[in-house]
């Protein structure tokens, strides 16, 4: 565990005046056991379970004593022996005053407003979900968080960093005074982390690479030489800058220092693709790439994608908005525009639309194979004042694209598999929308397959269903021997007319076998005719009756055409599959007309990228389809 040492000085002065308490209470008392008072206004109550607790009263354990308290919200605190604290605040703003002792305050998924812990050590809040251990019981008081996020701050209002593992080690006396720093600029600490597969990194100074395996942390240094091979991903952040790095991507961290408000970076990348996301505040970010260095600066809170930086970088502003400063010209480019530095007169320009735009409310599934291009709508009449938060969980707690909204869409950083959350927020911060999206590849799942499956028809003189829900099956018939026959002759008719044959076959064994296709779905009726060694036709046999049956269970999509990575050709894209009953189907926006049992076939408009949007009783879900050029 790393240590960290920390020197507060007093935060709470304690009011002489209790107020009068305010029902309802604002915490109860859960678990009591040995000496437990609560101090209530004058009076001095032996604690009991389900005793309510009021803004204002102090808590107090004996020796070998404890209780446990949940607040209103839901958060739930453990007070160990020799413990005392001051319950107060509002519902909204919850907070515990502690005194001395040893506590453990846990705050579930749902706590909402959490609860801000304070003392002589300064203040830390609940978040999220997570767990704090306050012990100014030993020697070294000390905080330290087990798992989830809080926000410490100090007296004097600086934020603390401490994150799951960590361990605060607090001095309760006054603190002493710190040196002035010296340096202009302090140094930014850079991490890398392998979000999926491994990472390779090289110090400055160093000639090898050194492997960093997901879960892994590497602190970066200026020099240092970062690879990501094609099957992984990770990410390189500090606390103001977080840079999401795709397989297949090379570069190397050169510099991040802080003077005053601004913060400053430099940065190369060789290949690949890295999407920015940058705090509130100044940043300005020098980015060399194949065509040179040109610069960007940040104001606001802003998501930035860089694209093929070999060939001279594609920047697209995803939210916010960025001023690119390269050969001396300026350009202001805004969420939704994008600017290529490979062409000879770089301006901004609309980003490209993606195929697939999902609904700002949407809760969907999305099958994709390779890299998904996605978005979401941006909701009508927000006139560019919405915020736009994404993350891979429901808490947001590590968003990875935050910012301000462009007007139409906003491009999605779609994961290979997983599921990604979104929410548009008001200037408030009150929800507007709020969507999600569970990614994952198909790999063939969706495709129907063109084999036929084998079915026996036997000769009993009775009704044969046979049920298929792909191609029509290959059709096996086994007949019963006729004495004194040399040859059989198969006869087929349809029910509706049994009088003249739709085909015949001839067989020298007792059975024989139809090929695939021979038959359509429908009612037939069979005979098998014995003929002796003249070919004469002998007495004997049955009629029989035979159905084919098209059966449709499918819960999903079925696509038989086109398959992933078919040829797009000029004259139409054929699409043939089977939907679930009840359903209806979309394919790039269009309405695709379904039989009676859910099958399609039909032609659409020449696209490289077909998006079919599925609504069933199973809910929504697209399946994105990638054909190859005739290029």
């Amino acid at each position: 565990m790393r240590t960290l040492f920390l020197t507060l000085s007093l935060l709470l002065v304690l009011g002489a005046c209790k107020k009068a308490p305010v029902e309802p209470g604002l915490a109860t008392l859960i678990q009591v056991q040995g000496q437990v008072t609560v101090q209530h206004g004058a009076q001095s109550l032996a604690g009991a379970t389900e005793q309510p607790l009021y803004s204002g009263d102090i808590l107090a354990t004996g020796p070998a004593s404890t209780a446990r308290v949940r607040y209103v919200n839901g958060v739930e605190v453990q007070v160990k022996e020799k413990s005392r604290f001051r319950i107060s605040g509002v519902p909204g703003a919850l907070t515990l005053e502690l005194e001395e002792g040893l506590i453990i305050s846990t705050a579930p998924a749902d706590a909402g407003t959490g609860l801000t812990v304070t003392g002589r050590f300064g203040r830390a809040e609940l978040v999220t979900a997570a767990e704090m251990v306050f012990d100014l019981s030993s020697g070294k008081p000390r905080l330290s968080l087990e798992y989830g996020e809080i926000l410490v701050v100090s007296p004097d209002g600086k934020q603390v960093p401490l994150v799951m593992g960590e361990e605060l080690e607090l001095s309760l006396g006054k603190p002493k005074p710190a040196p002035q720093p010296v340096v202009v600029a302090e140094e930014i600490v850079f991490t890398l982390k392998p979000q999926g597969g491994k990472a390779r990194v090289r110090a400055a100074q160093e000639s090898a690479f050194t492997e960093v395996s997901s879960g892994q942390t590497h602190e970066l240094g200026p020099g240092s030489v970062f690879e990501i091979p094609p099957q992984a991903r990770a990410r390189l952040s500090s606390g103001e800058l977080q840079v999401n790095l795709q397989g297949d991507t090379a570069g190397t961290f050169t510099a991040a220092s802080r003077q005053g408000e601004r913060r400053s970076y430099g940065l190369q990348l060789s290949r690949g693709q890295a999407q920015l996301q940058f705090a509130p505040g100044q940043h300005t970010l020098k980015l060399t790439d194949g065509k040179g260095e040109f610069e960007l600066n940040v104001s606001e809170q802003s998501a930035i994608a860089i694209n093929n930086p070999q060939e001279g970088s594609t920047v697209t502003v995803l939210t916010g908005q960025v001023e690119l400063v390269a050969d001396g010209k300026a350009a202001v480019l805004k969420a939704g525009e994008e600017l290529s530095r490979a062409v000879a007169e770089p301006s901004a320009l609309p980003d490209t639309e993606p195929a697939l735009v999902m609904a700002p409310d949407a809760k969907t599934r999305v099958f994709c194979d390779g890299v998904c291009e996605a978005g979401v709508q941006v909701p009508e009449d927000s006139e560019g004042k919405l915020r736009v938060e994404v993350a891979g969980d429901s808490a947001f707690r590590e968003p990875l694209l935050a910012g301000r909204a462009g007007s139409k869409w906003v491009m999605l950083p779609a994961p290979a598999r997983g599921e990604l959350y979104w929410r548009f927020l008001s200037e408030d911060g009150t929800p507007r929308a709020q969507g999600s999206a569970r990614f994952q590849p198909d790999r063939g799942l969706s495709e129907l397959s063109d084999g036929s499956p084998r079915a026996e028809v036997l000769e009993t003189g009775l009704k044969a269903s046979i049920l298929f829900q792909g191609a029509v099956p290959t059709l096996h018939f086994n007949f019963s021997a006729r004495e004194g026959a040399r040859t059989y002759r198969l006869r087929l008719y349809r029910s509706s007319d049994p009088q003249k044959p739709l085909l015949e076959r001839a067989a020298s064994r007792t059975e024989y076998t139809l090929e695939a296709g021979a038959l359509g779905e429908g009612s037939y009726l069979w005979y098998v005719a014995a003929l002796g060694p003249g070919g004469e036709e002998l007495a004997g046999g049955r009629m029989n009756k035979l159905e084919l049956v098209y059966d449709n269970a499918r819960r999903g999509l079925a696509i038989r055409r086109p398959r992933s990575g078919e040829r797009a050709g000029g004259k139409g894209v054929p699409l043939e599959g089977v939907a679930p009953m009840g359903s209806r189907l979309f394919v790039n926006g269009q309405p695709v007309t379904l039989d009676a049992k859910g099958r399609f076939s039909q032609r659409l408009a020449p696209a490289r990228v077909l998006v079919f949007r599925l609504i069933s009783a199973q809910g929504e879900a697209y399946w994105v389809r990638t054909l190859r050029s005739d290029r």
